[in-house]
């Protein structure tokens, strides 16, 4: 496996996966804004976050596919995505960190709107329940 593909594999594993999750949540607020505009932001933070949910599963899979990537990196996420089906906590624990990622906005500036306390609320405490379940699974499938 080569420097590119220890890279992309890396990202997904500790702790990279959590830092990378984390700047994810600081830029969706700005993001949602930019989109919305000056209108009421619910129905398009929510739309616009569940895209977001949608293309971290879609583009790495089309990656995967288009890519010629080792088969020792091709192995590494056919396990991860065995370890998914198998224990929901694992993506929910995701979404922790992108809740955590949100939360500087709701300290700074004008706070959050509905829809963004939303998705906030839905990340930390769906986040906090997967992670805590997910510390709880064999040791084997958690060093994934």
């Amino acid at each position: 496996m080569g420097p590119f593909e220890r890279f992309l594999v890396g990202l997904d594993g500790p702790p990279w996966s959590a830092v990378w999750r984390i700047a994810l949540g600081l830029s969706l607020p700005p993001l949602f804004r930019a989109f919305a505009g000056g209108h009421d932001r619910f129905w398009t933070d929510l739309a616009l976050f569940l895209g977001i949910l949608v293309a971290l599963y879609t583009i790495p899979a089309l990656l995967r596919r288009v890519l010629p990537f080792s088969v020792e990196a091709r192995e590494i996420w056919s396990t991860r995505r065995r370890i998914a089906r198998r224990h929901d906590s694992y993506q929910w624990q995701k979404l922790f960190w992108i809740g955590l990622g949100l939360l500087p906005y709701a300290m700074i500036g004008n706070g959050f709107d509905r829809g963004e306390s939303l998705i906030a609320l839905l990340c930390l405490i769906g986040g906090s329940v997967g992670l805590l379940l997910w510390r709880r699974i064999d040791p084997a499938d958690a060093a994934i």
